[in-house]
């Protein structure tokens, strides 16, 4: 039994830092939709100095949320023997199964458009990322994750409640932005 609760002290907190991380894939969302009726934030930033802060409050959320979808694509995808020993997993948590969701070409493009200085990045002035659907895709397989915690470790219960609040509030958030994101394409068709 002390094994068992030993387990549970252990997991649960890594599974509140995945949250954390997880919550983080939604600062785009966030940043956009409470300031999408704000004039400033569509006006030219060199004759404006509200609107250049808001844009750059707004890429800062945009950055935040594509490294976020790295961070939980590595997480989804099982320890290797080249994985950093401090590097969280989700088969730390006895999942075997890959839920990478990232396909070579969407990581290459966050890699080189923002976690890292390079030229592509330089040129990259405009790229137009499919934040909606890249986050419904980390949102399903994290969800996918919860779901396996709850039941292969539902006699922890520490993690097991860990696992379920996290599922809840993601998709809770998640059904308030694909809410959103139609409510903006359905206007944006109308207008």
């Amino acid at each position: 039994m002390s094994d068992d609760l030993d387990r549970d002290r252990e997991l649960a907190p890594l599974l509140e830092h995945f949250q954390e991380r997880l919550n983080l894939l939604f600062s785009y969302f966030f940043c956009t939709f409470e300031f999408e009726g704000d004039e400033d934030l569509h006006k030219d930033p060199a004759k404006n100095r509200r609107a250049w802060e808001l844009q750059t409050i707004q890429n800062a959320c945009l950055h935040t949320t594509l490294i976020a979808l790295r961070d939980l694509d590595d997480f989804l995808t099982p320890r290797t023997p080249s994985t950093n020993r401090d590097d969280i997993r989700a088969s730390d948590f006895g999942m075997s199964q890959s839920l990478r969701f990232l396909s070579a070409s969407e990581r290459t493009d966050i890699n080189k458009h923002i976690a890292h200085t390079t030229v592509p990045g330089a040129h990259g002035h405009g790229y137009r990322w499919d934040i909606f659907e890249l986050a419904t895709k980390a949102v399903r397989q994290s969800i996918e994750f919860l779901e396996w915690v709850e039941k292969h470790l539902a006699g922890h219960f520490l993690v097991c409640t860990a696992a379920i609040v996290c599922r809840v509030k993601t998709q809770e958030i998640y059904k308030w932005v694909a809410e959103a994101v139609r409510q903006t394409k359905h206007e944006t068709r109308n207008a």
